[in-house]
């Protein structure tokens, strides 16, 4: 039987039962406090300081009122860093304890071009043949899964003017890490399976050489610019199915001794340790090398020579059916140290290497619609004459539009000069951008072993600065009219022959004759 709930019944209860509670809580409440409120200090009462408070800086109205702090930024020191470990051996330690992690990269210099365009090949595959091939007893494969097992990386190479390796691993692993790479590097075995995968690696990298209108270019810039020379050789596909692994081991030798060593050391790792465990390695390495090598044996490699000009302006092209022509405007620079180098990198930086902020970019992308990217440089070289260099990509139509428009860009800037504002931009922007540098401990580390085998001075990264800050408005006029001169430029062009009638004459270069041999 259901039961019937008078609703006026039900909230009457409900309401003597809220005021019952009410008065109960009341009832219980503790009294007030009764204490008598605290005199009024005396005279001779010390008074409590008044503290005032400092007006809040205004917000500025604009971004542009925006004030920031004098930038100042000094390089790091070589010299804080540099360490000898025995005659002819030196190099730089730069300890970052945040990540346990090392790098060392050691360079000998070992400068070297093959005597015969028939050893091109084969001397461009040496230097990662003595890293993969295994070596020091231990097999290719072992020494792979070894790595790979510790997460550690050794890599070799064989450059033009220094030969060199590469340790990366965790700190824990670096000790033996340092035994490991002396082992394989100064006994290499030159496995045979291995040498057939890098033999095909540069087969296909062959077959592939002009994939792209940009490897083209490239090819063509070096050919209308260069004399030829040993050091711009290249092999072929029937030169790489020749070389025999004798041949490797032939032109090996030497690559990691008798020679000045440099290194560069950093991350997680106490620099007095290091020394000592460096000296360690480094002791008898010579006499390890040593021992694989043929006494008495002919030279194979000769001394570089210096990479020289051709110097015949003009416009120069590689047909190829394409709707975006790659182009590539060059001049001979200079070879560093030289007194243009500063003036000519802040002029530079004016005309067309401060990306958005540079003339060229404003007038060929943002004014015309001419290319996306647009753009030029000057060479920083110490070993040869570098060039200065006006790129850019636009419509095969737009070639002639394109080209007219960048000589009155570089006429305008060679006559009239920067402006006070484009100055002090430039000179702004290139000593902020030192910091970009050194902007890991490795980073630091190789800098400073490269510049030194360069032979800059300790005072090279301080100098910097004052060199740049001490450019003037007539300097960056005349680099301008030096060295971005069009009518010494060569103009090198990858695009359809047949649409390029507007901008006769011209040299057209087959592609399958951009080789050096």
């Amino acid at each position: 039987m259901m039961m019937k709930f008078d609703l006026k019944v039900l909230f009457s209860m409900v309401a003597s039962v809220a005021t019952a509670f009410a008065l109960w809580a009341c009832s219980s409440s503790p009294e007030p406090q009764t204490e008598p409120a605290p005199a009024v200090a005396q005279a001779d009462s010390v008074a409590t300081p008044v503290v005032e408070k400092k007006a809040e800086p205004a917000i500025p109205a604009s971004y542009k009122d925006i004030q920031f702090p004098e930038y100042k930024y000094v390089a790091p020191y070589p010299k804080d860093y540099r360490v000898e470990i025995a005659p002819g051996i030196s190099g730089y330690i730069v300890s970052d304890r945040s990540l346990p992690l090392v790098n060392f990269t050691v360079y000998f210099e070992q400068p070297r071009v093959p005597l015969a365009l028939k050893d091109e090949a084969a001397s461009s595959m040496v230097g990662s043949m003595l890293r993969r091939g295994g070596g020091g007893g231990i097999s290719a494969k072992a020494l792979d899964d070894s790595l790979e097992f510790i997460s550690a990386g050794i890599t070799s190479s064989v450059g033009t003017f220094t030969s060199t390796f590469d340790i990366d691993c965790l700190s824990k692993d670096f000790a033996n890490m340092l035994s490991l790479s002396k082992q394989v590097l100064t006994a290499p075995a030159f496995d045979k399976e291995q040498f057939e995968i890098l033999r095909a690696n540069y087969l296909t990298a062959y077959d592939r050489r002009y994939d792209t209108p940009a490897k083209v270019l490239s090819a063509l810039r070096s050919k209308v610019n260069y004399a030829p020379n040993p050091r711009l050789w290249d092999a072929n596909a029937a030169d790489y199915k020749k070389v025999t692994i004798a041949d490797l081991k032939r032109l090996a030798q030497g690559v990691y001794a008798d020679s000045r060593i440099m290194f560069a050391l950093s991350g997680d790792i106490d620099k007095d340790s290091a020394v000592t465990m460096l000296k360690e390695f480094f002791e008898g390495w010579n006499a390890a090398v040593a021992k694989t090598v043929k006494m008495g044996a002919k030279p194979v490699v000769q001394e570089p020579t210096p990479l020289t000009f051709v110097r015949k302006p003009g416009i120069y092209v590689v047909d190829k059916d394409i709707t975006q022509a790659n182009i590539s405007m060059n001049q001979p620079f200079v070879r560093r140290p030289h007194a243009d180098y500063y003036p000519a990198a802040v002029a530079n930086f004016i005309l067309g290497g401060g990306s958005f902020t540079s003339r060229l970019m404003n007038r060929v992308r943002s004014d015309e619609g001419l290319a996306y990217s647009v753009y030029s440089s000057v060479g920083n070289d110490y070993r040869d004459t570098a060039m200065v260099t006006i790129a850019l990509q636009t419509k095969v139509e737009s070639v002639e539009f394109a080209l007219k428009l960048i000589r009155e860009v570089v006429n305008e800037f060679a006559e009239q000069g920067p402006t006070e504002e484009e100055l002090a931009q430039a000179k702004k922007s290139l000593i902020e951008s030192l910091p970009s540098l050194f902007d890991s401990p490795e980073a630091t580390a190789v800098i400073f072993a490269k510049g030194e085998l360069l032979g800059k001075s300790y005072d090279h990264y301080l100098e910097y600065v004052k060199e740049i800050n001490a450019v003037t408005a007539d300097q960056v006029k005349a680099m301008v009219k030096k060295y971005f001169d069009m009518d010494k430029m060569t103009t090198s062009i990858v695009a359809p022959v047949s649409k390029l009638e507007s901008i006769k004459p011209f040299t057209v270069i087959p592609q399958d004759s951009l080789e050096f041999r």
